[in-house]
């Protein structure tokens, strides 16, 4: 277990990165490096490090690959989701077919990236986690919600259409924007509005929905809409 310090401040995020490949590890800690409000506190190399890493370390938010040789990343998820003040958990991996974001989410994890992210999704999917409104890559939340809208489970559907009833008409445009995987930024921009106006629609629709982070959101509205058009005002 290598302990690293970035020398960011108090105030910084505070990272454990878990990927049995040393370089996309190094490649990580140089890219969050650069960011003054992210700090890599330590490295490990295998799922089963993880639990220790966590009480030594106290990380904010771990980013944990899905496929490592002693202890994989889901199995990971439930360890680590088990402990009190767990650490927010953000998978980062190749792998985005299957149900693997599904099983992640299932699990606990709070976000889902692929490794092809650019360096600003992947930072921005490390703040949004860290602050409670999960992250997910715009290709595996579409195939995620494919996977939901096929649910044949009417009552789930039900229950989706009525919370989403609660929401105002800005709030369900935002909802459905996370079904898509926009970021904040990208909501901004296209409801012409400010990121400080999206996150405050952001967080109400988490208290109305009962929710707690974006893909939890998301779900809620693919599965009341399945696919009409997103935007609803």
């Amino acid at each position: 277990m290598d302990d690293v310090n970035a020398g960011g401040s108090e105030r910084a995020i505070r990272v454990m990165l878990v990927d049995d490949d040393p370089m996309v590890r190094m490649g990580l800690r140089h890219m969050l490096g650069a960011a003054s409000d992210l700090e890599v506190v330590a490295e490990v190399s295998d799922g089963d490090e993880v639990v220790a890493a966590v009480q030594a370390h106290r990380p904010d938010v771990i980013v944990l690959d899905v496929r490592m040789a002693r202890m994989g990343g889901i199995e990971t998820i439930a360890a680590v989701k088990a402990r009190p003040q767990a650490p927010k958990v953000l998978m980062f991996t190749v792998f985005d077919h299957d149900d693997v974001a599904q099983r992640a989410i299932r699990a606990g994890a709070d976000g889902f990236l692929l490794k092809t992210a650019s360096p600003e999704e992947i930072c921005g999917g490390i703040r949004n986690v860290a602050g409670g409104l999960g992250a997910v890559s715009p290709k595996t939340a579409a195939q995620l919600f494919t996977q939901v809208r096929e649910d044949p489970a009417a009552a789930q559907r039900t229950e989706a259409v009525r919370l989403m009833a609660t929401l105002t008409a800005r709030e369900r445009d935002v909802v459905s924007g996370l079904a898509r995987g926009l970021s904040n930024g990208d909501l901004a921009r296209e409801l012409y509005v400010s990121e400080t106006t999206v996150k405050t629609h952001v967080q109400s629709a988490f208290t109305k929905l009962g929710v707690d982070n974006r893909v939890q959101a998301g779900v809620i509205a693919d599965r009341a809409y399945s696919g009409r058009p997103q935007s609803l005002s």
